[in-house]
This record gives C-alpha cells, structure tokens and sequence, in this order.
C-alpha cells in the first residue's frame, strides 16, 4: 500500500491509488465503465494513508532528549566553536597572564635576555642539555618590539600554541571518532600552574602535538605534506621528546610503508639525533642523593590517577600501599585502554608506548626527589602530557556502540571534571611591574629586572 499510495512523500488521491489495482486486476481489454465505477466506489473504503503513518512515524523517530542532543552536538561542532571554547578555559584558567602578563622562571633568564643581547643566533642554543627551538623562535620574534610587550607576545604565543595542539585532535586525519572532548583535554589537563601559558613549558604541551603528529593518518594534499614537515621539525628540536618518539615513528613507518609516513619519520629520526647529540654534549649533572624506590609508583598513582580521580580532594598523602595500588591501576588502564578491540588500535597502542616512555623518562629525570614527587604542583609539567594522553585514551569510549560502555566513559570523564574544577583556575603572579623596567631597558641604562618565582637577570647598559 506504502508503495502505490505516495509519491515524493505526498499522498495520492485515493482513486490514482486504487486504478492500478483494479486495472492489473482486470483482463487487457476488457475494462468498463462498471468496473472503473466500482473501484471508485471502493477506493474510499480504505483508510487514508496519513491516518497510518503519522503514528507510526512518531512511534519509529521519538525527539532526542537535550542530553541526547548535546552528546550529538559534541560529537562534531564546529572547529570555530569548539576553539573558542578552548580559549575561553584558558582564560578562565589564567586570567592574571592575559591582564598583566609576566615572564616565568626562564622565560625572562633563558630567552628574553639572551635574545635581548644576542638576536637570532642564540636560536639554537642549548639550555638543559637540549634545544628550544620554538620558544627561541618566539623570544628572537619579541625582542624586535619595545620591550613591555615582550611578556605579552611571550603569553599570547603559548596561548596561540596550545590551541593549535588542541585543533589537531579536530582535524579529519584524527584517527580516534570525532568529539569535542580530545580538544577539551588539552585545556583542562589538572594540575599544571607552571605550564599554562608560561612559554619556557610550553614544549610540554607541543609534545602533545608531536604525538598527533604521529597518530594521524597520511598527509594527502600538498599544504598537509608541507604542515607534517614542518612540524615535524619545529616540535622535533623543541624538547627532547623527537629521542622518546623517534622508535614509535619507525615502527609508524614500517607499519604503514607509505612515502609519507617515510618521510615524516626520516625528520623526526634527523631531529631525534640532533637532540641526542646535544644531550649528549652537555649532560646535566645532578647531585646523587638516594632513590626512593619504594616510591616509584606511588608517583603516578598520586600525580596521575589521584590528581584525575580525586583533584581537588586529593590529600597530601595516602598510605604507600594505596600509592602504589593506585599507581599499578594507572598503568593497567593505559594498557587496557590501548589493546581494547575496537578501531585505530595501533595508534592506541603507540600511544599507550609514548605514555610509558614519558613516565620513565620523568622517573629518571626527578629519581632523587621521588618522595616531594608524589605531591601535588611539585613538577607539575612532568605529568601533563602523561595525564593528557590517558584522557584521549579514554575519550574514545563516548562513541563506543555499546552505550553502557560510552555512559560509563561520560560519567566518568565528568567526574574527573568535577572533582578539579576547584583547582582550575590557578593562582596569579605577583606583579613586579615589568614595564618600569621595560622603560629602563628602552633607555639603554643598566638594569636588574625581578621576576617570578624569586628570580632575576640583570642586563648591562648599552652603549649608545
């Protein structure tokens, strides 16, 4: 009946409805008058076809609840909207950097004043055993301006970063099923004070891109091929994350055997061993002091699982043996997570790889000073990207076709939310009145400027 009774969705009056079946009904040729007025006469008989389908329809289509519909709407908004929504946590986040910006640590000593005496050619020079080249790229950019607004471009360059990073887990070359939630991630990692738009952490956070860089499917367009290239160049040199990496883009390109998974790794090996050379040329000594083996891992279980799970509640301190469950249960997830079936593993599994590397990298980096480690804001850039790679590891799971296995992964996603919405917005700096200095600095006169957290670098006159 469906079939004879609409045509381009609209119902047909009844009689074009019911001729065809009286005339298949009837021998060729022998049609009369008496049979045609008696389908006619019958036609009416039928219910109308709106009287059917109208209850059916609403029955087959109920109206998406408003949680229906914002699961929907986040699954793919627009790249604008969900980069403005980004930006605004950020700002929420660090109000103090965007109303008076300040250097940080080394942001003032390592870049600003050697790009302040010496312009470009300090772009690759090395600080930590390794180099910085974006942050170098950034300061030499800065310093071609009157210096007051040298902290402001410093800030406005880490905020821009960090939303690139976040961009790249919209693009279509993700590999993971579309959501809001991987950018979100990126911006509302816990526990990071000294990362956030402070310029000397940000490789931390462009590490985070390195790692997109290697999850993402092969450049197919001529600007994309010229974006991995790039960088793959300028994250490479900047930190040392290109050395930690450099075994997961070989087995990237062996994997995949394409000319552009070849070439993208050939400059992420180039770059690995240009860091792996400066490291090491200029080790970092360190004053041996005992391991706290006990402790290694109560430091992911305090800093990873406890800062997502409890956040704000979090205490100083569990019994190590709590510590060290949790720690064991950070681990298991992220291997859990990674070889669960399911789409994209391998790039699951790589991450889950770079997850590991960076845990034991920081572990061997901060071995003296594990017990300090397991509290909260001491090294807190350590476990940025660790903490970020486990929530895009599990964000996945919003799109799992099992919907007790996607509610699961949203209740807890927004429990891990809840819990560190206290401590999001992190304290401001001090204001040391740059701008007093910067007028100095202008002027040519010597100077000792202040800056966070304690520091200083003074800054002799210049000859005019």
């Amino acid at each position: 009946m469906d079939s004879l009774s609409f045509e381009s969705g609209k119902p047909l009056h009844p009689l074009r409805a019911a001729a065809p079946s009286a005339t298949l009904a009837a021998p060729a040729g022998l049609l009369s008058s008496a049979t045609l007025a008696a389908a006619a006469t019958l036609a009416p008989s039928a219910p109308p076809a709106r009287a059917l389908t109208a209850p059916t329809a609403a029955r087959a289509s109920p109206r998406p609840s408003p949680l229906a519909r914002c699961a929907r709407f986040l699954a793919s908004p627009p790249l604008w909207l969900t980069l403005l929504a980004c930006a605004a946590i950020l700002a929420a986040r660090r109000p103090d950097a965007l109303f008076n910006p300040q250097f940080w640590a080394e942001d003032g000593t390592h870049f600003f004043h050697p790009a302040w005496d010496q312009g470009w050619s300090v772009l690759f020079a090395q600080y930590a055993g390794y180099l910085h080249t974006v942050p170098r790229l950034v300061a030499a950019f800065a310093v071609q301006f009157d210096p007051r607004w040298s902290p402001a471009i410093f800030v406005g360059a880490s905020f821009a970063l960090t939303l690139y990073v976040a961009a790249r887990t919209q693009s279509s070359r993700f590999p993971f099923p579309p959501h809001a939630a991987y950018a979100f991630a990126v911006v509302l990692v816990p526990d990071q004070f000294e990362v956030l738009l402070f310029l000397v952490n940000v490789q931390w956070i462009l590490a985070g891109g390195l790692l997109l860089l290697l999850v993402s499917a092969d450049a197919r367009r001529w600007w994309q091929h010229t974006h991995d290239a790039l960088a793959a160049i300028l994250l490479g040199l900047t930190g040392p994350f290109s050395v930690l990496f450099a075994p997961l883009f070989l087995w990237r390109a062996w994997h995949r055997r394409t000319r552009a998974s070849f070439v993208v790794t050939s400059l992420v090996l180039i770059c690995a061993g240009v860091q792996a050379w400066t490291l090491w040329k200029n080790p970092v000594v360190m004053t041996a002091d005992r391991i706290a083996t006990e402790a290694l891992l109560a430091v992911p279980g305090m800093r990873i699982a406890g800062s997502l799970l409890a956040g704000s509640l979090v205490p100083l301190d569990y019994p190590l043996l709590i510590e060290t469950a949790l720690g064991a249960l950070t681990i298991l997830a992220a291997v859990a997570l990674a070889l669960r079936r399911g789409p994209a593993r391998p790039e699951r599994i790589w991450l889950a790889l770079a997850f590991g590397a960076l845990l034991a990298a920081s572990l061997l980096r901060c071995r003296y000073v594990l017990i300090p480690l397991c509290h909260a804001t001491f090294g807190s850039r350590y476990f940025f990207l660790p903490q970020l790679v486990l929530l895009w590891l599990l964000a996945p799971l919003l799109r799992d076709a099992r919907p007790w296995l996607a509610r699961s992964a949203a209740v807890l996603l927004l429990w891990i939310l809840a819990v560190n919405v206290p401590r999001l917005r992190e304290s401001g700096l001090p204001d040391l009145h740059w701008r007093e200095h910067a007028a100095q600095l202008r002027a040519g006169t010597a100077v000792t400027v202040p800056i966070n957290p304690g520091w200083s670098f003074t800054v002799p006159a210049r000859p005019r």
